[in-house]
């Protein structure tokens, strides 16, 4: 049973829309991510769920209360901001201990709270130091401290890790993963990085220009792609054109091959539709091999545990394969089979 239900969440800007018809349900406990681009919508989703942005339309409903017309302070939600929003003046204790003060917990009761939510952030010892004191990543505990501190019913968190360079930044994500794991609360999570809502995603929800695309597992998102925007916007994708034929396989664009796809929908005999496929589902085989699709090798990038290949077909598609370092050079005639996992067949704009 859903914990946290959005309901058509609609918003525009003027005459610019913004969300059109958004609805989603989060689990108690669950970590949902929100992916997408820049202009995709995520953040005003988040702020509309905190209160600090009304819906045109839509509601937003807390086990079974709806709280869409609540202000903020009401809703009981916690806010992790993408600038952190600490308190140079104050110590990390007194940080954690802001969003306390207006409670009626005696003071002792408020030193228990903090004790306890900088163990949880692993900062047991902290609570002395200034801000300056401490790493960017431990700044980022001390704001989830803070905001998990009033025990709020939701967590909102909108690009926690941005501000944080690559390698501070995963270790960063997994370190907060696991504290919202064992706290056990319910959070929404915005990112436009991939590795990061697959990393500490429960589900992911992809959002593209103010629509909802899809929510699944990081898993069902990778393998499973339910748009063509999914499919190329999660992992890495190559596409290959073609044709859908009446046996349900896909002739492949300038060649006799066809291919069995997984089809998001029905096509008509001869709709033109892409096979869109992970880089590692293709084999590089000899020219020659019945079935396959003869490429020539533009280019080879090797990236330690695995080699990037760009092949072109005689149609002029140019794509990735994954393969062994070894098994062809730039300028080598070679052909491409599918593997797994299968190809998604989309529509395709003659």
């Amino acid at each position: 049973m859903s914990y946290l239900r959005l309901d058509e969440l609609s918003k525009s800007f003027g005459e610019t829309r913004v969300l059109g018809g958004v609805s989603l349900e989060v689990s108690e406990g669950e970590t949902l991510v929100l992916l997408g681009p820049s202009g995709s919508g995520k953040t005003t989703l988040l702020r509309m769920i905190a209160g600090f942005e009304t819906p045109d339309a839509g509601r937003i409903e807390v086990a079974g209360v709806e709280v869409t017309s609540l202000p903020p302070a009401k809703r009981r939600f916690g806010m992790v901001f993408q600038h952190y929003a600490l308190f140079p003046h104050l110590s990390v204790a007194e940080n954690v201990a802001f969003g306390l003060e207006s409670g009626s917990a005696a003071p002792e009761e408020r030193l228990a709270r903090v004790a306890e939510v900088l163990e949880l952030v692993d900062l047991r010892g902290f609570g002395e130091r200034r801000i300056h004191q401490i790493s960017g990543g431990q700044q980022q505990r001390v704001a989830l401290a803070r905001a998990l501190a009033p025990r709020p019913r939701v967590l909102l968190l909108d690009e926690p890790l941005s501000n944080l360079d690559r390698a501070l930044r995963e270790r960063t994500r997994r370190e907060i993963g696991d504290t919202l794991t064992r706290v056990g609360i319910t959070a929404v999570w915005v990112t436009h990085e991939q590795d990061e809502a697959f990393d500490v995603g429960d589900r992911v929800a992809v959002l593209h220009q103010g629509s909802l695309e899809q929510v699944g597992s990081p898993e069902e998102l990778y393998l499973e792609p339910a748009t063509r925007f999914v499919a190329g916007f999660v992992g890495r994708a190559s596409a290959i054109r073609g044709g859908w034929r009446d046996d349900g396989r896909v002739s492949i664009a300038g060649s006799e091959s066809a291919w069995s796809g997984v089809p998001g929908r029905d096509f008509e005999p001869g709709t033109p539709v892409e096979l869109v496929f992970r880089p590692e589902a293709l084999r590089l085989v000899a020219v020659g091999v019945e079935g396959a699709l003869p490429v020539r090798v533009l280019d080879r990038r090797y990236a330690g545990s695995q080699t990037y290949f760009t092949v072109e077909s005689s149609a002029g598609d140019r794509f990735e394969v994954i393969a062994l370092s070894e098994a062809a050079a730039p300028g080598d005639e070679r052909a491409v089979l599918p593997g797994s996992p299968a190809p998604r067949v989309f529509g395709r704009d003659v």
